[in-house]
């Protein structure tokens, strides 16, 4: 399935078929947020970046990062990551996750290479694009609730309510299935092997 004809079936539920009231970019913005907001949460995909230390640099940008998940210098010690929220302050060799490109190092060394273990930012899908297999409706879903959000009648308001839940158990469906390695369209039991 494409991204267009994902959004094909956004237009049947939401009845602007004509494409008057969402516009196409709203839209395709709402599925890439869709996206990112998956590829977040299934952790699969997991590469490193990596950042020379300066003593006398304690914030540092970094591109192309959804999520981190662990750091480690090059001396061999594993760095704690700490939200932006003062829990990390007194931690020597704590860095703080400041914002998704943004982080601070409480006590940055000379010559010190810190390799993260992050996820990385999935790339933006145009109309054209493959949706990824299993992802159709969890996306479709997540798109509706965040487009019934437009306005702020409470039918629209109970309408979003509706179909974020139902990205949620959509989701959490497409998430397991992807964690033991299958996805299949019927649903089937996990077998296990004694």
């Amino acid at each position: 399935m494409t991204v267009r004809e994902l959004l094909q079936q956004v237009r049947d539920t939401l009845q602007d078929t004509d494409r008057v009231y969402w516009s196409e970019s709203e839209l395709i913005n709402l599925y890439n947020d869709a996206k990112r907001l998956i590829a977040s949460e299934r952790v699969e995909d997991k590469t490193t970046t990596s950042i020379l230390l300066s003593a006398d640099t304690k914030t540092y940008s970094i591109d192309n990062v959804l999520r981190y998940i662990s750091a480690k210098d090059s001396n061999d010690i594993s760095r704690q990551l700490y939200p932006d929220d003062d829990s990390g302050d007194g931690d020597t060799y704590g860095i703080i996750i400041k914002a998704y490109n943004s982080i601070y190092v409480n006590s940055p060394e000379d010559d010190v290479t810190v390799t993260f273990k992050v996820v990385s930012m999935p790339s933006e899908d145009n109309l054209n694009d493959t949706v990824r297999t299993g992802d159709e409706n969890s996306i479709k879903y997540y798109i509706l609730s965040r487009a019934y959000e437009k306005e702020n009648e409470m039918e629209n308001f109970q309408k979003a309510q509706y179909f974020f839940a139902k990205y949620q158990t959509e989701f959490k469906s497409a998430k397991k299935n992807a964690n033991v390695g299958y996805r299949a369209d019927t649903r089937t039991t996990k077998a296990y092997y004694y």
